[in-house]
């Protein structure tokens, strides 16, 4: 099955419930979500980091994202994230095929939903992978940093923060790409410091 907007439409209110009642789930900074195509980076520490932050970017966007092929082995499960947005990515390569999907999907007006970090297992000062970055820069769109609650539990409170979008000066060495890659992931952690006290 391919993607279906009218299918992430229906389901995205089904999937906001279920983190209303799984946590004590709250977003901030949905003002700064821009018109348009861009790219959305955010942490990832648990799975069920991309449905939060489709939840919190909500009905009035379509979505695209990365995941790990391994996902689309799983035979039950493929269709449905398919249908939902989601395109596989070999993550011990250069994938070309996930690379111009992401291109086009920028390039057509809708979010891309990407995880720098490239894992669960990333811990904060890691070096990030340089896909969000080469995406960024080759379509020229703005970047939107997301940081979403680690060591998330049943009816903890859980927080997914949107910064503020920006553009990067263009780049065409690797250590440009590296660098606008580590300024996302400090965008991204710093906006743990916008979670509210108590």
């Amino acid at each position: 099955m391919k993607f279906h907007r009218g299918f992430q439409y229906i389901a995205i209110p089904f999937m906001t419930a279920y983190d209303h009642i799984k946590y004590s789930y709250h977003v901030i900074g949905r003002e700064n979500i821009p018109e348009g195509g861009c790219v959305v980076c955010a942490n990832h520490s648990q799975w069920a980091d991309p449905v939060m932050v489709a939840t919190a970017l909500g009905n009035k966007y379509s979505i695209g994202a990365m995941a790990k092929k391994e996902l689309f082995d799983i035979k039950p499960l493929a269709p449905l994230i398919s249908a939902l947005g989601a395109f596989p990515v070999d993550r011990e390569g250069a994938d070309i095929g996930a690379i111009r999907q992401s291109l086009q999907t920028v390039k057509d007006g809708r979010k891309l939903l990407i995880f720098p970090e490239g894992t669960t297992k990333h811990k904060e000062g890691d070096p990030a992978k340089l896909g969000a970055a080469r995406i960024a820069l080759k379509t020229k769109a703005p970047i939107l940093p997301v940081y979403i609650s680690e060591n998330k539990k049943f009816r903890s409170k859980v927080y997914v923060i949107f910064g503020e979008p920006f553009t990067p000066e263009p780049t065409r060495t690797r250590e440009g790409y590296q660098a606008l890659a580590e300024d996302i992931m400090k965008r991204i952690y710093a906006l743990k410091e916008k979670i509210p006290n108590g």
